[in-house]
């Protein structure tokens, strides 16, 4: 297989907060329906009923994953019960984000909690090693059996540069490599529904320009299993741990 003229995956992951209304979300999900871009939609607890609504299910194109934070964390009861309540919310849910530098644990339950893929801006120095191999050019790793974990690419932060190009930190998308994007994921004040659609507005935009040229294949965080073991197309055919 010929990994240098494969096309780079990307996945698409937008966050949805309290502050964004349902016009809001619901113009975002008819442009990224027109664009047949699949958008992963990450939200809080509070918020994940009504996205799976806005959404028509989890099971949409795209999907839906719920962000956990620190605090979820800080025992197997408190990760447990939040999973829980994700769950009853949406059955089929099998993705989670956790943002920041706080490291993961209770892993094993994740995975008996029906958690596939779990996207965080960093690995932790994990005790255990690799259960399975990563392919080249894909920054992900698996732990535990069950669980893949998959790094976020680095973030733009606000500015000129964030507002004109939000993908702009973005190291160049190399060939069958894997980058996962995320956009309206903050809640400071220099971020707004309005700034979270007008980024997405633009990156659906370069996605389809990209993706036209045969050199882009977008994906959902819950994809990655089903690529990794190539139970699905994938953008170098077959499996990419076979391809690596």
């Amino acid at each position: 297989m010929n990994t240098s003229t494969a096309p780079a995956s990307l996945v698409l992951c937008c966050s949805i907060t309290e502050r964004m209304s349902e016009s809001q979300l619901d113009d975002s999900l008819k442009r990224c329906h027109r664009a047949t871009v699949p958008v992963t939609w990450v939200a809080k607890i509070k918020e994940l009923l009504g996205v799976c609504n806005a959404v028509g299910g989890a099971d949409r194109f795209g999907g839906i994953a719920v962000e956990l934070i620190p605090a979820d964390f800080s025992s197997r009861q408190s990760l447990r019960e939040v999973l829980r309540q994700a769950r009853r919310a949406i059955p089929s849910l099998n993705a989670a984000v956790f943002r920041g530098t706080t490291p993961v644990t209770h892993r094993a339950l994740l995975v008996e909690e029906g958690i596939r893929t779990l996207c965080v801006d960093r690995f932790d120095d994990a005790t255990h090693g690799n259960r399975r191999p990563a392919p080249h050019r894909w920054a992900c790793r698996s732990i535990v059996w069950g669980l893949w974990e998959v790094l976020s690419a680095p973030q733009c932060h606000a500015g000129l540069v964030g507002r004109m190009l939000p993908w702009g930190m973005l190291p160049r998308l190399a060939p069958a490599s894997l980058h996962v994007v995320h956009v309206g994921y903050k809640d400071d004040p220099g971020d707004s529904p309005q700034g979270t659609r007008h980024q997405l507005e633009r990156l659906l935009a370069w996605i389809e320009r990209r993706r036209c040229s045969d050199r882009l294949c977008v994906a959902s965080l819950s994809d990655m299993p089903a690529l990794l073991s190539g139970t699905e197309q994938t953008p170098v055919g077959g499996s990419v741990l076979k391809a690596a």
